[in-house]
């Protein structure tokens, strides 16, 4: 049998099966990606838009972020591009965190803004430091010494908590664009499983169904139908569309007697 024949006709099956798989993907609702970057992507895709993380986070295990200003900055503030740290258990008031209402412009200045995301990397199996969530962070997230995240330390570089033995096997590379923060969570094969941004206003992060930072709760039911789980901090609320659509988002309110607006969007990979 000619070789080249096999070889042309394996080249259009495996397009073929790319194709059918894309448009059940594209049946099925899922998003597939966020901020130019797809669910599986390596990392080199990522630093080939991006460049240089302004920070690298550890997500589950030992050691800080690394980067400009990651390890410190003034209490309650961090650096320019590491996670924003503050008095342990101190609430929230910014689109990564839980408590009270954001004046409108300000920015968290207690947790990670990325609590929101490490959250629901603990919810898909992902494991973190200090076990099972004990309260303190957003959705009942934990809290480190210094207030950081999960599995980032404070300015001893510790992760919060044990029980990785300081293993790294998910990291967070960070970018701070637009007035906003991107993340994209890598596992220990260099793929990203989750796509993270966080801010107030950003044309350029919107889900394949149109929805942006200020967008409203009934805009994403209209979007997505029925979410398959919520999770409600004073005036922040989670609403998630994981099984189906692979996507949730945070919302806060941004000012007294107005209605929660979306601060925060995650697109995650199933159970990793």
């Amino acid at each position: 049998m000619n070789k080249k024949w096999i070889g042309t006709t394996l080249s259009v099956v495996a397009a073929l099966s790319v194709a059918q798989g894309a448009l059940a993907q594209k049946k099925s609702g899922a998003e597939t990606g966020l901020l130019g970057i797809k669910l599986y992507d390596s990392g080199l895709k990522v630093v080939s838009i991006y460049g240089t993380p302004d920070s690298v986070e550890s997500v589950n295990g030992g050691g800080g972020a690394i980067g400009p200003g990651a390890a410190g900055g003034a209490p309650g503030r961090g650096g320019p591009g590491g996670p924003v740290g503050g008095p342990a258990g101190a609430p929230s008031r910014g689109p990564g965190g839980g408590g009270g209402a954001l004046a409108p412009g300000d920015v968290d200045k207690s947790l990670s803004p990325f609590q929101f995301g490490n959250e629901l990397l603990r919810q898909r199996g992902v494991p973190m430091p200090g076990g099972p969530s004990r309260g303190g962070g957003e959705a009942g997230g934990p809290v480190g010494p210094s207030g950081a995240a999960p599995g980032v330390g404070g300015p001893g570089g510790g992760a919060a908590g044990g029980g990785n033995s300081g293993r790294i096997l998910y990291t967070r590379w960070v970018y701070n664009r637009n007035g906003s923060k991107y993340g994209f969570v890598l596992d220990k094969s260099n793929r990203v499983v989750q796509i993270e941004a966080i801010g107030l206003s950003n044309g350029k992060v919107k889900t394949a169904r149109g929805v942006t930072f200020g967008s409203t709760f009934a805009q994403l039911i209209k979007k997505y139908s029925a979410p398959d789980g919520y999770e409600i901090n004073g005036d922040n609320v989670v609403v998630r569309f994981l099984v189906k659509n692979k996507v949730a988002f945070k919302l806060s309110r941004l000012g007294a007697n107005k209605p929660q607006v979306v601060t925060g969007i995650v697109v995650a990979a199933g159970k990793t």
